[in-house]
């Protein structure tokens, strides 16, 4: 959870790719191409699916094959009992996760063991946009191994020895911090050995920033401390984008027959399932 910033950065939702770009965008579509080395016309102009809109996949058969990996949607998910019968048609699932049993797990054909965030070395970003680096201190159980591993290993056996022939998740963050470079993420400064050497740092941090020439690290002088202080933002026009949403009630109002509303919070520590 504290990651969620990092997986945006990566391009971990249905509507963008690696570096806040934007999959509609034929631009954005060309630049990934042409880093990851695939032809042109590869990657798809439309969105994938929403993980609502795969369960309705499942439903209508047009998801033949779902691949979970650190989450748990038979008890995350809403409309639970819709969500199980859908789970129940997959023809085919993997399930890859750190914990067992779960509720997900006995609708998978295939069940990877994956290690957890102390059992593997990877970075992580909070919502101030500094990098952390977080250092493995104990080896997983049995044969879980780092997700990164998984899909690496799978990359390899489908076929693409040279794009996953990573020795280890240093070279997979070397890698993504390029695919950065100009975009209003940019890591491409960063490394593992940068961020062991000073601890967390901020983004944005181009590799042709000046900022690490010395042995000490003036973080008063940098310019990434505050972004937006000339008040131009990411936008076509240079202008911040405010939404105003209103209340449209509840989808179930409370009745006579049922005259109460059950909700949830948020208690610190309490994600997910």
């Amino acid at each position: 959870q504290p990651n969620a910033m990092g997986g945006r950065e990566a391009g971990g939702l249905c509507n963008i790719l690696p570096g806040y770009r934007l999959v509609n965008n034929p631009q954005h579509r060309a630049e990934v191409e042409q880093f990851w080395g695939v032809r042109p016309g590869t990657i798809q102009p439309q969105r994938g699916r929403t993980a609502w809109e795969m369960i309705q996949g499942l439903e209508t058969g047009e998801v033949g094959f779902l691949w979970i990996a650190a989450t748990n949607p038979a008890v995350s998910m809403p409309d639970l009992k819709r969500t199980q019968a859908a789970l129940k048609r997959s023809p085919f699932t993997v399930y890859q996760d750190a914990y067992y049993p779960t509720e997900t797990a006995a609708y998978a054909h295939i069940l990877l063991p994956a290690a957890q965030w102390s059992e593997k070395t990877g970075v992580m970003t909070n919502s101030e946009r500094v990098v952390n680096l977080c250092p493995q201190f104990r080896d997983p159980p049995g044969v879980a191994r780092a997700d990164w591993e998984i899909f690496a290993e799978v990359g390899q056996r489908l076929g693409f020895e040279k794009q996953f022939s990573f020795p280890n998740s240093a070279q997979v963050y070397a890698e993504f911090v390029k695919i950065t470079e100009g975009r209003p993420c940019d890591s491409s400064g960063l490394s593992y050995e940068k961020l062991r050497r000073y601890g967390p740092l901020q983004w944005p941090y181009a590799d042709t920033w000046p900022y690490l020439e010395g042995e000490e690290l003036d973080r008063q002088n940098r310019t990434n401390m505050r972004l937006y202080t000339d008040f131009c933002f990411n936008t076509p026009d240079g202008r911040a984008r405010f939404g105003a949403y209103h209340s449209r009630g509840l989808a179930e109002p409370s009745d006579q027959a049922y005259p109460f509303v059950l909700t949830t919070g948020r208690l610190y520590g309490h994600w997910h399932t």
